[in-house]
């Protein structure tokens, strides 16, 4: 399925820029292969999480995060990602396969987009099954971009 989310960000567009170079090559929590992880992390939780209880998730959450770029194309940046589970979880939970593209948006503003496709393993999936996943993969692209929103702003 297909996931496509953007934001503006209030942040000119060359210091936008300078900052994604930063954080795609950072190697700690707060990079983007951090915040990748974190938010992909966030939504398996969901996902796994027996609801009744308060038990820990049924599968193991470890991510396998994934970067290339910055490469600039035209007037914009793009940063290739890729996120799956790892693990025992590695065949069983989707995978996303994105571009992160930062574009001026007017002389102060920076729009970012990220444009992603996510494949669930499992081919026998029912509609409701399959809405859950859409929601997921929503809420997951949403929270990755407002994280780089804020990294790019600061």
């Amino acid at each position: 399925m297909f996931v496509t989310r953007e934001l503006i960000v209030d942040a000119e567009f060359g210091a936008a820029r300078a900052r994604l170079k930063q954080i795609a090559k950072a190697a700690d929590g707060a990079g983007l292969a951090g915040m990748s992880r974190q938010a992909y992390e966030q939504a398996l939780t969901r996902l796994t999480r027996d609801d009744a209880s308060d038990d820990p998730p049924a599968v193991s959450t470890l991510v396998d995060v994934r970067l290339r770029g910055p490469v600039k194309r035209d007037d914009t940046r793009t940063v290739w990602l890729r996120w799956e589970a790892a693990g025992e979880a590695g065949g069983l939970l989707p995978t996303l396969d994105a571009d992160m593209v930062l574009a001026a948006e007017g002389q102060d503003k920076t729009r970012v987009t990220l444009n992603g496709y996510y494949e669930s393993p499992l081919d026998d999936l029912s509609d409701s099954e399959r809405s859950l996943l859409h929601h997921l993969a929503s809420a997951t692209i949403r929270s990755l971009l407002h994280g780089v929103a804020d990294a790019l702003a600061s």
